[in-house]
């Protein structure tokens, strides 16, 4: 499967979190490189790594781009997408969110302003260029109400409308929708994009909406010898590991000579963090859009790369993946283009940063450490 047909085109918010002002991440490729076009589809891209020291904002953005499933959909969401919600320096006390994709040829944008996470203000879709309707929640005012035909919207009245719900939510679930609606392809990919950090704990948004036990996931699901197999290939861990059956429940455990010990009771950060990673990558066939916070945190530069070229063979889904590790800044790997700095409020490719014309033979964890790409 191929994402080219429906792809998220650029996202901006402003006002948001530490973001007072707007902050632009550009999918649209403006550079011609003759390498690794794996990280691009149909002129977009499609593998992210974002850089960027701590309290720069790289776990915001990721909160701001899946402030749309919390949105338009009844997924998972993290408090932290909650807290702090406007920019405490702004004087105003609204965040503004756009989202522009393409979808077999079409250009959709999709806009909304909040005052709080689940306090929507104002709203408004467009394709191809033309407005198919805005609404004000705070005055309940619809205009350009004589375009709802355009997405199959026409028959429903919106007089009385009292919801503070999205009136793009509430078309999609008081209309039939045919396959191709814009509509139907757009409430699709948002309950198919995916955030999780690769922490102990499986944090995440989107795709699903409750969590779980994940070693009681593998002992269940029969994954034992195929998760056994993930670690030894990938991070060198060759572990003799079985289950054990106790009232309610399935318990993962690490076979040794004269004990059997609990997974999760003997686990290093590391290994957790593998867990989480392995459960979601048995999910990535489903997901249209995924980000992965810190998603190296626990890992040493060669499980880093190994991580990113697994993802890379997922051409299924955009991702973007943030990072401290400056390693990883190779042209072995992704692009100049596909790397990303976040400084001082702003989102700038590595092939955007610098007067210099990067050629695959330079050296960008040398350049990113010399700070040539935070100006």
């Amino acid at each position: 499967m191929n994402l080219g047909d429906k792809m998220l085109e650029k996202f901006s918010v402003k006002n948001y979190k530490n973001f007072k002002d707007e902050i632009v991440l550009d999918f649209r490729i403006k550079h011609d490189y003759k390498f690794n076009r794996k990280c691009i589809t149909n002129n977009l891209l499609n593998k992210i790594i974002i850089f960027g020291h701590n309290g720069v904002g790289k776990s915001n953005i990721g909160y701001a781009l899946f402030d749309i499933v919390g949105t338009l959909t009844d997924k998972r969401t993290d408090e932290e997408q909650e807290n702090n919600f406007i920019n405490a320096d702004s004087d105003s006390k609204i965040a503004e969110f756009k989202y522009e994709f393409v979808f077999d040829n079409n250009k959709i944008i999709y806009k909304y302003n909040k005052s709080e996470f689940k306090k929507l203000l104002y709203e408004e879709l467009y394709i191809n260029g033309e407005k198919i309707y805005d609404y004000d929640f705070t005055n309940k005012k619809m205009s350009n109400s004589d375009k709802l035909g355009m997405i199959e919207a026409n028959t429903l009245n919106f007089e009385y409308y009292e919801s503070n719900m999205s009136v793009l939510r509430y078309i999609a679930n008081n209309t039939i929708q045919s396959d191709k609606s814009i509509v139907k392809q757009l409430m699709q990919f948002v309950t198919k994009m995916l955030w999780f950090r690769s922490l102990k704990d499986n944090r995440f948004i989107g795709l699903e909406n409750e969590s779980v036990n994940v070693s009681e996931w593998i002992v269940e699901n029969n994954l034992i010898k195929e998760f056994k197999s993930f670690l030894l290939d990938n991070a060198q861990l060759d572990l003799d590991l079985d289950s054990v059956k106790i009232p309610n429940r399935n318990l993962l455990v690490e076979k040794h000579k004269n004990a059997l010990l609990i997974w999760e009771s003997v686990a290093s950060s590391g290994s957790s963090a593998l867990l989480i990673y392995f459960y979601w990558y048995k999910h990535f066939k489903n997901v249209k859009f995924l980000f992965i916070d810190e998603f190296d945190a626990f890992y040493h530069f060669e499980l880093s790369k190994k991580i990113i070229e697994n993802i890379i063979n997922y051409d299924n889904m955009q991702t973007i993946l943030t990072s401290h590790n400056t390693y990883l800044a190779n042209n072995d790997l992704l692009r100049p283009d596909c790397y990303f700095i976040l400084n001082k409020g702003k989102l700038t490719s590595f092939a955007d940063s610098t007067e210099r014309e990067i050629r695959e033979g330079h050296n960008l964890e040398k350049m990113l450490r010399q700070g040539e790409f935070n100006e």
